[in-house]
């Protein structure tokens, strides 16, 4: 094992080694001084206060424990929890049947004894179960290692789990069976251990602490994890004094009761301190957030005002631009020039779609977009949109547009807000428009339900289709496909407007391979088919 793995292990372990080495070296001496059995003789009356004491905080944890595995489902928490419970259970029958027949020497000899070890196997059965769930496999493999090392491991800890599970059924069934039968050999008279059983505890409080550090437990800095490998450490000695215990009441009976509640007192201290240390730091964190969210508010704020100072001040210069150069559109005649002049002003456009763009969402992410709603036909409302397009030339081809509704009269009643619905309509066309190919017809299609509660519109062309990485994001803010030939804001643009009218908008490939189709539904304000 090389130096830096040595210091490695001892600064992960330098928090909770030294409340192991103080209380070990403590429990020695207490060890020590338990050899003397007729050092510190107790009463029954005396005995019953030491034990039920030690069953109220038994109790306090079992609905400590249980209570935190209902409301974070933790099964730590619930192995720990049924082992305190079923532990105090045992300890309040013990302590009652106990102090009622103090005159009955089988009482005394056999049911104190093998009650006191039900209730500390079933509890160390649980305790070490739950520490050894704790790990989980990735703890134990890594890159390097073969398959049949990660199958080896996985049949190991199969094996292992069963054998628990077996443990903590049998102490199930000692712990029931002890109320009632007389276990043999429960007190041996005449050898140094004359309680021979309380060694299968020990061994499973053993297990427990050394999983506590093969899985790494003692790296959480936690001090309900210091507090609990304490309690372990208490557990362990409590055992080994009970285990040459000759008489009830006797030294080493006394001093292993007064070791048990101050184990369970040490994890009722840990969970206290660690849910105030929790809350101090829950505290300091709400606060720390509330002020980034407050600069966060600031940011955004000074954000919006910058951009809606710039978009309204790039919009000063663009009326002149766009209103002087169709002046001298109108005016020159070489052809040359008017290309030229073609170009200033399908830049200075795409320049005030953008500040139009910008101010829009400003308004959008404010939540100052106001509708101005009122009833119109939707069905006439495209009509008319689509006949701006009608002789509209793009790249030197018309573009034809057909309209999927048999009657334009037809009415189809929405409350919106006309100006919105119109931008909506044109920039899904325009989109359509940008992608299409070979002078296909683009296709504006509306669709009324049955029921008379919604209304489709569909435009759908005939270009190469949305990437599948583009697709997720499409209604997202900057998502384009081609920057040269947009934004990425106008869509997203018209999902905004579409949810602020009760609807939603999509995007699919159309099911033959060419182009997309784009659609957005609206509730149906009033039906009249003439």
């Amino acid at each position: 094992m090389s130096l830096n793995f040595i210091i490695n292990i001892n600064k992960d372990t330098s928090h909770i080694l030294k409340y192991i080495i103080v209380s070990t070296v403590f429990l020695l001496i207490i060890t020590l001084i338990s050899t003397n059995h007729s050092l510190w003789i107790t009463s029954d009356i005396h005995h019953f206060y030491i034990e039920l004491f030690g069953t109220i905080l038994a109790g306090i944890l079992a609905f400590y424990y249980l209570s935190g595995t209902q409301n974070f489902h933790d099964k730590f928490s619930l192995f720990l929890g049924i082992g305190f419970l079923v532990s105090a259970i045992i300890d309040l029958v013990h302590v009652v049947i106990s102090f009622l027949n103090m005159d009955e020497n089988i009482s005394l000899n056999y049911f104190m004894s093998q009650t006191w070890f039900a209730g500390r196997l079933f509890l160390s059965a649980m305790l070490a179960m739950a520490i050894f769930k704790f790990t989980s496999l990735s703890s134990f493999s890594n890159s390097n290692k073969q398959h049949q090392q990660t199958l080896f491991y996985k049949k190991n800890k199969e094996i292992k789990l069963i054998l628990f599970y077996f443990i903590i059924i049998t102490s199930l069934v000692v712990a029931i069976s002890s109320l009632f039968v007389i276990f043999p050999f429960s007190v041996i008279d005449g050898i140094t251990i004359h309680r021979p059983y309380e060694i299968f505890p020990l061994i499973l409080f053993l297990f427990s602490f050394y999983y506590f550090f093969k899985n790494k437990i003692y790296k959480n800095r936690d001090i309900v994890y210091i507090s609990l490998v304490v309690f372990i450490v208490l557990s362990i000695f409590g055992q080994i004094i009970m285990s040459y215990s000759i008489n009830p009441f006797d030294m080493p009976h006394n001093i292993v009761h007064i070791l048990k509640d101050s184990s369970y007192f040490i994890i009722i201290i840990g969970l206290a301190l660690s849910n105030i240390h929790y809350n101090t730091k829950l505290r300091e964190s709400n606060e720390m957030l509330s002020l980034q969210y407050e600069k966060v508010k600031e940011s955004n704020k000074t954000k919006e005002e910058f951009i809606n100072i710039t978009a309204h001040e790039l919009r000063v210069p663009i009326q002149p631009i766009l209103g002087l150069t169709d002046v001298m559109y109108s005016t020159v005649q070489d052809k040359e020039q008017h290309e030229l002049l073609k170009i200033v002003m399908r830049n200075a456009n795409r320049l005030k779609r953008l500040t139009d763009d910008m101010l829009e969402i400003t308004k959008i992410e404010n939540y100052s977009l106001m509708l101005k709603k009122e009833k119109l036909n939707l069905n006439i409302l495209i009509f008319e949109v689509l006949n701006e397009y009608e002789k509209k030339e793009v790249n030197q081809q018309l573009v034809k547009i057909v309209y999927g509704c048999k009657n334009k009269d037809d009415s189809i009643i929405v409350e919106a807000d006309k100006d919105k619905l119109v931008q909506i309509i044109r920039n899904l066309v325009n989109n359509s428009i940008k992608f299409n190919i070979d002078n296909h017809p683009i296709f504006v299609i509306i669709d009324k339900k049955e029921d008379n509660e919604e209304v489709t519109v569909s435009v759908k062309d005939n270009g190469k289709g949305i990437s599948n990485e583009i697709l997720p994001k499409l209604f997202s803010k900057f998502t384009t496909s081609d920057s040269s030939r947009g934004t990425g804001l106008g869509l997203y643009i018209c999902k905004s407007i579409v949810e602020m009218h009760g609807g939603k908008i999509w995007a699919e490939n159309n099911s033959d391979g060419k182009g997309a189709t784009f659609s957005f539904n609206l509730p149906i304000s009033y039906v009249n088919l003439n």
